[in-house]
């Protein structure tokens, strides 16, 4: 059975007008230890940069999950985002914190000890809330400014198994169709960008921070080839792949 330490911390607040969260963002703590990153969710220090923060959950690199925030709570962890015409993330989502030093240190692997926690408490979060599919994502994809330094979860998350194995968010797996019409509806930037738009990513940032964010959850590959930002056939056939799924599930 799967346990949590709980702990309350000071900054949270209410959702606003009530909303039921339907988001869930995926974060790594940027901290070398649990601990560090426990001080600033307890308030016992501030983030130099974000300020109070904090995420309703947290899991070490041992698996160990801590809850900070319940989840009817307005955490405070997406900070300045958009995804899908809404900015008020916070307020329609609920947080994950990873523990991972993350690029601006040592980005290293996830356990399997924290994918297995997560996949856990994320299944546990899914079912007392509506969160469709596509709207389970990193804070990358809600934050892909450069100027925001949001790189998180990254690269290195296995979204695939999540997916594959839990049947967790969307992963895409283009078939022979997908590249056809990708060929016809992501050929140039214009129709790629407005592909990127319509799954629901924010249409004021550039070209390449909306592809690099989407490459960093469903096109690993472009990030450790250090091609990221780059689209390809590849980028548009999954693409297409993810908004023909979200555009199926969302039919009555």
């Amino acid at each position: 059975m799967m346990q949590i330490r709980k702990l309350i911390s000071p900054n949270f607040n209410d959702r606003a007008g009530g909303v039921q969260p339907n988001i869930l963002i995926l974060h790594y703590t940027g901290t070398d230890t649990a601990q560090e990153a426990e001080d600033y969710y307890m308030g016992v220090k501030t983030h130099g940069i974000a300020g109070r923060v904090s995420p309703h959950y947290m899991i070490d690199r041992d698996g160990t999950i801590t809850q900070f925030v319940d989840e009817c709570k307005r955490a405070w962890h997406a900070g300045q985002a958009w995804w899908d015409g809404r900015d008020d993330i916070n307020s329609h989502s609920i947080g994950i914190e990873l523990v991972n030093p993350g690029h601006d240190r040592t980005y290293i692997p996830f356990t399997a000890e924290q994918m297995n926690a997560l996949a856990d408490l994320t299944l546990d979060i899914l079912s007392r809330n509506s969160i469709p599919a596509w709207n389970i994502l990193g804070h990358s994809d809600i934050s892909p400014a450069k100027s925001r330094n949001k790189p998180d979860p990254g690269e290195k998350l296995d979204w695939e198994w999540l997916a594959a194995v839990h049947d967790i968010g969307l992963f895409p797996q283009p078939e022979a169709d997908d590249y056809a019409m990708a060929d016809v509806l992501y050929a140039d930037m214009a129709g790629l960008r407005q592909g990127l738009c319509e799954y629901g990513y924010d249409p004021r940032v550039s070209d390449e921070e909306a592809i690099t964010a989407f490459q960093r959850h469903f096109q690993a590959d472009a990030h450790h080839k250090g091609v990221a930002g780059i689209p390809d056939r590849e980028t548009g056939a999954r693409l297409h792949w993810l908004l023909h799924r979200k555009n199926a599930l969302c039919r009555p």
